[in-house]
C-alpha cells in the first residue's frame, strides 16, 4: 500500500465525516481503535494494514487491556472490532486486491441495556415553550423540539440545515446514519416552536438550523450541554439528547405505534434494534399511556 499509516488514518477520518456522517466522537473512537492496531502491527512488523492478518488481529484484541490494566468491557471490544470493519470496507472499495482481515474474526456480543425513557410527566415539564422568546431561549427550544418531538439523533440536529426544513409542509428531509436520507412528518404539537425559532434566522439553505455565537451550526456536545441544562431548570437531574430520543420512541409505542412506524421514523436500519423498546416493562407502559392525554393537551 502506497500511503502511510497517518495518511490511511487521515483520509479514512475525512471518509468518516463526510460520507459516513459520523459524529466527531465516533470518528475520534474509531481512530483511537486504529491507531491501537497500529501500535501492536509495529510491534509484528506488519506496518502496513494490507499485511495485517485475522490471527494479527484476533490476537490484538485478546491482549487487549483497559488503561487501569482491567479486561475491557464486551461494548469496548465490539466497537473496536466495527472499528477495524469499518477500515477494512473503505480500503476494499479503494483497492480490491486487498483481503479484509475482518470478516474471519468472532463477533463480539455486547449486552445492551434497556433504554431509559422519562415519564410523560417529566416530559412535558420539559418541552414548556420558553419564557422569553429571545433567540436563544426560542433555539433551545427548537433543539428539544427535534430531539424529542421528531426523535432525532443528536447529530442529525446538529447537522440539520435550513433547507431540509419544511416547517410549512410537516416534514423535515434528515442525513442519518450511512448518508441515509428519510422523511420525518413534524407533529403538529410541534410546528409552532420551530415556526418561531425559523422567523428569527436569516441566511441561504445550506446554513445550519441550529446556530450558536458567529452563526456556527452548533456541536453535539453544545446539544447535549442545552438538553442538560434545560432538565436540570425543569425536571431537577441530569437527562441526555439520546434519552430524549429513546424516550420518543417508548411514548409513541405505548400510543400503539407499530415497530416498523417507529423503524422509519428513528432510521434504524435493523428491525432488531427499533424492538429493543419493545422490551420495557408494562407498568411503564401504562403509566406512560395514561398520561399522554395530558401530554397532547399542554
Amino acid at each position: 500500500m502506497s500511503e502511510s499509516f497517518s495518511d490511511i488514518l487521515s483520509n479514512f477520518a475525512e471518509h468518516l465525516r463526510t460520507e459516513r456522517r459520523y459524529s466527531e466522537n465516533t470518528i475520534r473512537a474509531y481512530l483511537a481503535d486504529i491507531r491501537a492496531a497500529g501500535l501492536d502491527a509495529d510491534v509484528h512488523q506488519i506496518s502496513d494494514p494490507a499485511q495485517w492478518t485475522t490471527a494479527f488481529l484476533s490476537e490484538h484484541l485478546a491482549n487487549y487491556r483497559r488503561p487501569d490494566g482491567r479486561e475491557p468491557e464486551a461494548v469496548t471490544l465490539k466497537r473496536k472490532q466495527s472499528s477495524l470493519r469499518t477500515m477494512f470496507r473503505w480500503l476494499k472499495e479503494k483497492n480490491a486486491n486487498i483481503v479484509d482481515p475482518t470478516l474471519g474474526l468472532q463477533s463480539q456480543k455486547a449486552p445492551r441495556p434497556l433504554p431509559k425513557a422519562l415519564d410523560a410527566e417529566a416530559m412535558i415539564a420539559l418541552m414548556q415553550p420558553p419564557r422569553s422568546h429571545d433567540i436563544r431561549s426560542l433555539r433551545d427550544h427548537a433543539a428539544l423540539l427535534l430531539l424529542y418531538g421528531l426523535g432525532l439523533r443528536v447529530s442529525e440536529a446538529a447537522s440539520l440545515k435550513r433547507g431540509q426544513m419544511d416547517i410549512d409542509g410537516g416534514t423535515i428531509r434528515v442525513m442519518g446514519n450511512g448518508n441515509k436520507e428519510r422523511n420525518v412528518p413534524i407533529p403538529r404539537g410541534c410546528i409552532p416552536g420551530l415556526s418561531a425559532y425559523s422567523r428569527t434566522q436569516v441566511g441561504t439553505p445550506d446554513d445550519a438550523f441550529l446556530i450558536g455565537r458567529g452563526g456556527q451550526g452548533l456541536s453535539t456536545r453544545t446539544l447535549a450541554r442545552i438538553v442538560h441544562r434545560a432538565a436540570m431548570n425543569n425536571v431537577g437531574h441530569h437527562v441526555t439528547p439520546h434519552q430524549l430520543r429513546h424516550s420518543f420512541a417508548t411514548h409513541l409505542l405505548a400510543s400503539g405505534a407499530t415497530v416498523k412506524h417507529i423503524q422509519s421514523l428513528l432510521g434504524h436500519e435493523s428491525l432488531s434494534t427499533t424492538q429493543r423498546y419493545t422490551k420495557v416493562t408494562m407498568e411503564n407502559l401504562v403509566g406512560v399511556a395514561k398520561n399522554q392525554e395530558k401530554f397532547k393537551a399542554s
